[in-house]
């Protein structure tokens, strides 16, 4: 009998197909990445799932290959609307995705943005309102990670690295019950107008050098439609397949707005992406000493 069960033990999974398993580097540089994705406090909605904040369901952005959300009637269906966690503790962390030119740790209250430097809910439109808490889905710089481990990439201009004050970081999302464009805001404030610009030649790198990424599930692709349109300087990008980013320096402060739509944005979207880029522009200015 054990001379029988030795026999089959010893078959047992001989007619298995064979599995390649990842490296522990690939596994590494995998949660690595995803670290800093999370770190940078951002949205990208290649896939969507359901949430419920305020008693209203929101279609949220998700990794890709997550499973489609269940329908529901209470509102109209809205592609991507970020993941918010209601927390007042949460805060993402103010680092950067690569190395890059120093923030020097100053404490001043220059580099504070305070609320009034944010959107107002009335300058994306009348049904608009700010949802509480903070924005804790992945962002374009999840597909720019991806981009990066695939060799498209060096990373290169770094953006800037190092400590600052907690206050120089702010995050909001603007949603309507009524309209189906959601969009996610975020202030940056940083020592010095080379250390913000540092910042934006960074990101414009990424979309530059990842116009297109094809990784397993995910197929994305970045195209600059406008630029110089508002701040010192402004991009303006289309990612596939219904997400505008609007990313806008004003002297030291950095702001990156990206706006979600039901389906791929018009001419009309862009113009009002490029009135919200003026209207955040002059919210900076009135409530920071930038300008």
């Amino acid at each position: 009998m054990r001379d029988d069960i030795s026999q089959q033990l010893d078959g047992f999974g001989a007619d298995m197909p064979a599995m390649t398993w990842a490296s522990p580097e690939e596994i590494r540089g995998r949660g690595e990445r995803r670290r800093r994705v999370r770190a940078a406090g951002m949205t990208t909605a290649a896939v969507v799932a359901t949430v419920l904040v305020a008693g209203t369901a929101f279609a949220l952005g998700a990794r890709p290959g997550d499973p489609a959300p269940p329908a529901t009637t209470a509102t109209p269906a809205v592609s991507a609307v970020p993941r918010i966690n209601t927390s007042p503790s949460a805060r993402p962390a103010l680092t950067s995705p690569s190395a890059g030119p120093s923030v020097p740790g100053s404490t001043s209250a220059d580099l504070v943005i305070p609320a009034g430097a944010m959107l107002r809910a009335s300058d994306a439109g009348p049904s608009y309102r700010v949802v509480d808490g903070e924005y804790m889905g992945e962002n374009y710089r999840y597909v720019t990670g991806l981009c990066q481990e695939k060799g498209q990439w060096d990373g290169e201009p770094s953006a800037p690295t190092g400590t600052r004050p907690l206050g120089a970081f702010r995050q909001q999302v603007l949603a309507s019950d009524k309209l189906r464009m959601q969009l996610v805001q975020q202030v940056d404030g940083y020592g010095s107008a080379e250390l913000a610009r540092a910042r934006m030649a960074h990101e414009r790198a990424g979309f530059e050098h990842c116009a297109k990424v094809d990784h397993r599930e995910t197929h994305v692709t970045f195209d600059v439609v406008r630029r110089g349109f508002a701040g010192a300087e402004s991009l303006m990008v289309l990612q596939s397949p219904n997400v505008l980013l609007v990313l806008v320096r004003v002297d030291r402060m950095y702001t990156e707005i990206s706006i979600f739509y039901p389906g791929t944005p018009s001419a009309v979207s862009m113009a009002t992406a490029g009135n919200l880029a003026e209207a955040a522009v002059a919210r900076i200015c009135a409530a920071t000493t930038a300008c």
